[in-house]
């Protein structure tokens, strides 16, 4: 039995994507365990929003620079002391700043933990990071190679670098419709072999890709049909979707390539699928593939990234260069083709989720790094 503890997750950003989804989700397992959690976020950030829907407490802080901090920080020392919050959970490098200001300013002493969701893009040595990353009582990376990142690239002592995986609810990814069903629900063709992709339409994810992969597959003769689910990020670059729906009039595709949007649940969209592909260029950590994992699909992934870390080549997965439509298309081919290895990928991945990704483990696993952490 865990003591019950008082945690704040801060996130600062205003957009809304796969980690303030994640940090929503860790809050709210978190809480049903029987943990008092609350969100620190800007007061026009979506994710506050999502976490205020979710029933969740919010603290909300007006930041105009990353950098001009110091007021912020002392009124949130004090909104937490008053909540008698012991835990400051940040998630992002620009928030850095702020928590260690933060956490100097507390009365009453504060636990300071990083969770890194991106990859560390350039060397972090200078005095600043350096006096940051000092007052850290714990660094939490997802995968091993993310936590090998930091310690070359950052100061941070090893102990205090924690392997944390990401998790998911592996409930809602067991199959509760029949395929027909799914199919009907998303208005797709009930006999085609269905390849399907989760998550935002943008250059960095490859969706052209997989686009070129299917004109391949047909001009071989092969039926193949291709799901998407996602749109455009609000608030950055447009025009990457009117780009993939010219592409597919290009390749004279168009009735083989479905687009259904955003959905808040993709239990539905895995459902209807054959086979899971991820094309991104280079994915930090690919959450809606360990989503197709425990939905029992056979994936296709893009050796790249933090992807090499979740899944095994020939074991779990199939692994490909990025942007090479040619090896994507051979790959499709190979499960479309042969049931067996279909089956076999899709049976261990099955099971690789639901030993290592299961959102019990990590909310496990983020108590007894807590209670490690003595003030």
């Amino acid at each position: 039995m865990h003591e019950i503890q008082r945690i704040a997750f801060c996130c600062t950003t205003r957009s809304l994507g796969g980690m303030e989804l994640n940090i929503i989700r860790l809050a709210v397992w978190m809480r049903e365990r029987g943990h008092h959690c609350v969100v620190v976020a800007a007061e026009d950030a979506p994710i506050r929003e999502r976490a205020l829907t979710a029933g969740l407490p919010c603290m909300t802080l007006d930041i105009r620079s990353r950098y001009i901090v110091r007021g912020a920080a002392h009124r949130l020392a004090r909104q937490l002391g008053e909540e008698r919050i012991s835990t400051l959970v940040l998630n992002t490098s620009r928030d850095l700043l702020l928590g260690v200001l933060t956490k100097r300013r507390s009365d009453v002493g504060l636990r300071l933990l990083h969770t890194q969701h991106m990859q560390i893009g350039q060397r972090k040595k200078d005095v600043l990071h350096r006096w940051q990353y000092r007052h850290l009582d714990a660094w939490i990376a997802p995968l091993p190679s993310m936590a090998e990142q930091t310690l070359r690239l950052t100061n941070i002592s090893p102990e205090r670098i924690h392997i944390i995986p990401f998790g998911i609810d592996l409930r809602q990814y067991a199959a509760s419709i029949t395929r027909d069903t799914a199919r009907s629900t998303l208005q797709l063709p009930p006999e085609a072999y269905i390849v399907g992709m989760v998550g935002r339409l943008d250059r960095g994810k490859g969706q052209e890709f997989l686009l070129r992969a299917v004109a391949q597959l047909h001009n071989q003769g092969l039926n193949i049909h291709a799901l998407l689910i996602g749109e455009e990020t609000r608030g950055e670059t447009q025009g990457y979707a009117e780009e993939l729906h010219a592409l597919a009039r290009e390749l004279n595709i168009e009735t083989y390539i479905h687009f259904r949007g955003f959905r808040e649940n993709v239990s539905t969209a895995y459902a209807a699928m054959n086979a899971f592909t991820l094309t991104s260029l280079s994915e930090t950590y690919g959450m809606v593939t360990i989503e197709a994992m425990a939905a029992g699909l056979p994936v296709v992934a893009t050796d790249s990234g933090g992807t090499p870390d979740l899944v095994t080549d020939e074991m779990t997965a199939l692994l490909i260069p990025p942007a090479d439509e040619v090896a994507l298309a051979a790959a499709i081919r190979r499960l479309a083709e042969d049931g067996e290895l279909a089956q076999r990928l899709a049976r261990n991945a099955h099971a690789c989720a639901q030993l290592h990704f299961s959102h019990s483990m990590q909310c496990e696993k983020v108590e007894q790094l807590i209670e490690r952490i003595t003030l």
